[in-house]
C-alpha cells in the first residue's frame, strides 16, 4: 500500500495533466485521473511488468478520458440546442465543423497511431520520451506518429 501511495503521488500530476489535455476541464480531468489510480489498485496483480507503472496507468487513463468525451458527445447531440444566430454565425459554424473534423479524425486514428500522435502533437513531448512512455523502440514511435500524420492530413484535406 505504501508503495502504491509513493507512485500515485509520483504520477498523479502527469495524468491530471494527460486527461485534461483530452477532456480540457480541470475538476473532470482529476476525476478521470482518481478512477485510473483507482482502477490501477484494483488491477495491480494484473500489470506485468512489460511497461513502465507510468505507461500502463497513462493508458487507463487515457481510455477513461476518451471513452468520457465520447459519452458526452452522445449526451450533447441528443440535446443539442441551436445557437442564436449572430453576425458572425457562418465564421463561428465553419470554425465548429473544422474542430469537430479535427476531434473526429483522431478519435478514429487506430489506437497504435492516437497514442504516439496525440503524445507529440498535442502534448508535445521528444520522441525518446513517447518510446520510454508507450515502450516501443524509438524508430516505431517515429514511423507511427509519420503514418498519422499522414491519416490526419488526409483526413482534413476537405478543411483546407
Amino acid at each position: 500500500m505504501a508503495a502504491f501511495e509513493i507512485l500515485v503521488r509520483r504520477h498523479q500530476a502527469f495524468i491530471v495533466a494527460s486527461t485534461m489535455r483530452v477532456v480540457r476541464n480541470r475538476a473532470t480531468a482529476e476525476d478521470l485521473a482518481q478512477e485510473a489510480m483507482f482502477r490501477a489498485w484494483r488491477k495491480l496483480d494484473d500489470f506485468r511488468g512489460d511497461a513502465q507503472f507510468r505507461s500502463w496507468v497513462y493508458r487507463i487513463a487515457t481510455n477513461l478520458a476518451l471513452n468520457h468525451i465520447q459519452r458526452s458527445r452522445e449526451s450533447t447531440s441528443e440535446n443539442s440546442i441551436e445557437p442564436a444566430p449572430t453576425r458572425s454565425a457562418e465564421s463561428l459554424a465553419m470554425a465548429a465543423e473544422v474542430n469537430e473534423a479535427w476531434d473526429t479524425a483522431i478519435a478514429s486514428l487506430p489506437e497504435e497511431l492516437c497514442q504516439p500522435y496525440r503524445l507529440r502533437e498535442i502534448d508535445g513531448l521528444p520522441y525518446q520520451e513517447i518510446a520510454d512512455q508507450l515502450g516501443i523502440p524509438l524508430n516505431t514511435v517515429r514511423t507511427r506518429i509519420h503514418r498519422a500524420r499522414s491519416v490526419m492530413m488526409d483526413r482534413m484535406e476537405p478543411w483546407k
